[in-house]
């Protein structure tokens, strides 16, 4: 329906210039049934005829219609199986290596249907993908780009030759053709063209481009519920979040220089901070009899009162069934602002978005602040936030995992061999004597203390830098624990 001649010839009928249309075939008019019965009530809107010469066919009898139907379905059907054939033939070549036509992207031109390596265009290409593997900033490669004058692929229509921005940019960054493969579908096969960067080179590219990935699909509920509510002594701190290995780290952040930790700024883990609040309104609210309470005016009546302890025990209910990681969620609307301090962390709610009872809300306060302890804690490089007496259950921790399974290799080693030394052990695992020594110290801690490890129960503060840390490691399991905080524990 987008072919100019059809669009031409529908204006001529639409001004009322057109009394009949002659065709050889009806498939040269259409080949969809669909489009043929929006022509058809176009025709007959504008009392057009319509004629094939060498087709008989009458479309003002039921029988004459039906044949016309036959007809067209049999020219879709034909369409159809063509245009399956033509992206058969083209999955198959591209499965075979070979170059299937288009315009040849920037490093390759078209020559005899076959991709021949451009050195002068090549060299912009290798460069692009050096600074990306080193950098993995694309705002610096257009600006060195720019200022270079490098530009798209010149086509020889006049199109192209436009300073490269970062749609362009990212084109090429994961264009498997210059990794010398073509791609058919999800699967990358080896091309029979030179390839101008080398597959290891493109390998890296793509993990990093991964790693740098941000969410660009459907707009998703906020993860940073506390976002503009948050603060620290005063500091507004603001939703950030880092990427490593494929896997989204979300943190609070400060921007002042004045903080609650030694001055500095304030950078925690969004998820702690988060658990601390749901964890001190949900033990808040266990108790809704005392809640109400807080929550109601002196001179509230007793059924005020049973009302909304009514209320917060309705609420306290549907949390016990609700799943833990929804508990941001249910909180966000009510709270008003969390401030931290460096041994406090107070939470302000809207009560009437709480109780959600406007017609009572001159018997409660509008307000209502709940104050707990809490501390911030120093855990190897990153301070982690912690609600008073409460320790924070985390997931195990796979550097943790790690750490104890080399060491556990390492000292297999050393005693499967009496002749093996940790010489020997560092040539053999290609790494330092330092690491190794500093490492293998752990095949001997106490075995609760591995448990413990292993299950994600130890104190919050050892990590798997603070084990490599160690400066020793007594031989006594009681000694061992006093040192990692493990007596405190329990």
């Amino acid at each position: 329906m987008d072919r100019p001649a059809l669009k031409a010839l529908l204006a001529e009928i639409d001004a009322g210039r057109i009394d009949l249309i002659v065709v050889y075939k009806v498939d040269r008019l259409t080949r969809s049934l669909a489009d043929f019965a929006k022509l058809v009530k176009r025709f007959d809107a504008n009392d057009v005829s319509f004629v094939s010469v060498t087709q008989q066919f009458n479309t003002s009898s039921s029988m004459g219609r039906l044949t016309l139907n036959v007809l067209l379905s049999f020219a879709q059907f034909e369409r159809e199986v063509n245009a399956e054939r033509i992206r058969d033939k083209i999955a198959a070549s591209r499965r075979k290596g070979l170059w299937t036509g288009g315009n040849p992207p920037l490093g390759y031109d078209n020559i005899d249907k076959r991709l021949v390596v451009n050195e002068a265009e090549a060299a912009i290409v290798r460069s692009i993908y050096d600074r990306y593997l080193e950098t993995g900033d694309v705002r610096a490669i257009i600006a060195f780009a720019k200022d270079k004058g490098w530009t798209t692929k010149q086509r020889a229509n006049g199109k192209g030759g436009k300073p490269l921005s970062r749609g362009p940019l990212y084109h090429i960054l994961a264009n498997p053709i210059y990794a010398g493969l073509m791609r058919q579908g999800e699967d990358l096969h080896p091309g029979e063209h030179q390839a101008i960067v080398t597959r290891d080179l493109w390998d890296k590219v793509q993990a990093k481009r991964k790693s740098n990935t941000q969410w660009s699909g459907p707009k998703r509920t906020p993860t940073s519920l506390l976002a503009g509510k948050l603060f620290a002594n005063g500091d507004r701190l603001t939703p950030s979040h880092a990427s490593k290995g494929g896997k989204r780290y979300r943190y609070y952040i400060s921007h002042a220089n004045a903080s609650p930790a030694n001055g500095k700024r304030l950078t925690l883990k969004a998820d702690d901070i988060e658990r601390s609040v749901v964890t001190a309104l949900d033990r808040w609210i266990e108790n809704p009899k005392s809640a109400a309470l807080n929550l109601a005016k002196a001179d509230a009546p007793l059924a005020v009162l049973q009302h909304v302890q009514n209320a917060l025990e309705n609420r306290s209910e549907d949390a016990s069934h609700e799943h833990p990681a929804s508990g941001m969620t249910r909180w966000a609307t009510v709270i008003r602002r969390v401030e931290i301090t460096e041994d406090t962390l107070a939470i302000s709610l809207d009560v009437t978005q709480l109780l959600q009872e406007a017609d009572l809300q001159d018997h409660f306060h509008p307000t209502c602040t709940i104050t707990e302890r809490a501390s911030i804690r120093h855990c190897g490089r990153e301070r982690r936030f912690l609600l008073g007496d409460i320790e924070h259950k985390h997931s195990p921790d796979p550097a943790i995992e790690r750490l104890l399974a080399s060491a556990h290799q390492w000292r297999k080693a050393w005693f499967d061999d009496p002749n093996a030394t940790l010489a020997n052990i560092v040539r053999a695992d290609n790494c330092d004597q330092s690491t190794v020594s500093k490492t293998i110290r752990l095949a001997f801690l106490a075995p609760d203390i591995v448990e413990a490890l292993l299950d994600g129960a130890a104190p919050i503060e050892i990590n798997a830098e603070a084990l490599k840390r160690l400066s020793r490691l007594p031989p006594s399991w009681a000694e061992q624990r006093r040192l990692l905080g493990f007596d405190q524990q329990q």
